[in-house]
């Protein structure tokens, strides 16, 4: 496994004012000081180094060489979500908004309508997404091409907390952690009982074994950023959660033939076997499990994985 190499952000953003809002203090809502202010708020995100800098990627214009780099891309779409407040006195109103990043590098700004006072904690997450509580949101992963354009732009979902800590009547700065990612980042590619390389055009993806999710694998899971009485989680105990129900497995189908399929997983808790099926575009199906587990953030080159031609 290869770790996922990080950057550093600095996020520009714009604040605008609320008419009424409520800041929480675990799950009781309390009134909040005089009205929002228009700000320009600045979030940093801290460096932690080259050890985190390997679990860790921020964002996604994932280009394969050592291991996986990133940079940010003008236009970029993230959104904010302020954990400490909700709007008009509503615990599942909250206050959020979209952010862009402004440059193609390494280190980007960002900009957006951000409502927030001193002490506040922010979500920011990518790709863009809509909260409809500041306590959770959801993420899919079906509909994945198997590219790694695809992958970066859509899938790689990523997390990071900030902490306002300092606010006037023009501006406000925050900082948080490195963003973490929350899922796994695959890549796989097939070969035949004679070795000979599977081209694929799509593949589904499911739990093997014996339990009630054999065959089976979510195509939606939530990010819960706080606990059950209400108190926003720490970043790092922030994780993406499969929902149950799901009665198919995932299904990768790729624009064309691909040597290589790029697939975004959950991370697992132990080790599970994963079933493979393949389609070649021929004609042709392939079956096959593998065992593995997964962790949050990481890269996996799953290479030459031997299939059965059905």
């Amino acid at each position: 496994m290869i770790g996922m190499l990080g950057t550093m952000m600095a996020a520009g953003l714009t604040a605008c004012s609320g008419d009424d809002d409520t800041a929480t203090n675990g799950s009781t809502p309390q009134t909040a000081d005089d009205g929002v202010k228009v700000r320009r708020l600045t979030i940093t995100e801290a460096d932690g180094g080259a050890a985190e800098a390997r679990q860790s990627l921020t964002r996604a214009s994932l280009t394969e060489g050592d291991g996986l780099t990133a940079k940010w891309t003008a236009g970029d779409a993230l959104t904010y979500c302020n954990l400490s407040r909700v709007n008009g006195g509503n615990n599942e109103a909250p206050y959020s908004g979209g952010l862009t990043a402004a440059s193609t590098a390494a280190t980007s700004q960002f900009t957006g309508n951000v409502t927030c006072h001193a002490g506040d904690e922010l979500a920011v997450v990518y790709p863009a997404t809509t909260f409809t509580t500041n306590s959770r949101y959801a993420i899919t992963l079906s509909g994945q091409d198997g590219t790694l354009a695809g992958l970066a732009t859509n899938y790689h979902y990523v997390y990071g907390k900030a902490q306002v800590t300092a606010v006037t009547d023009a501006a406000a700065e925050a900082t948080m952690p490195k963003m973490k990612s929350l899922l796994t980042v695959c890549k796989f590619s097939f070969v035949n009982k004679d070795g000979g390389a599977i081209p694929v055009l799509s593949l589904s993806i499911s739990y093997g074994g014996s339990g009630s999710d054999a065959g089976k694998y979510p195509q939606t899971a939530t990010v819960s950023l706080k606990n059950a009485d209400g108190v926003s989680l720490d970043q790092a105990a922030v994780h993406a959660t499969g929902a149950a129900g799901s009665s198919e497995a995932l299904t990768v189908t790729c624009p064309s033939v691909q040597d290589a399929v790029y697939v975004a997983l959950l991370p697992t808790d132990a080790p599970r076997t994963f079933r493979f099926t393949v389609s070649d575009g021929s004609g042709n199906t392939y079956t096959g499990s593998a065992k593995a587990k997964l962790n949050e953030g990481e890269y996996v080159a799953a290479t030459g994985l031997k299939l059965t031609k059905q």
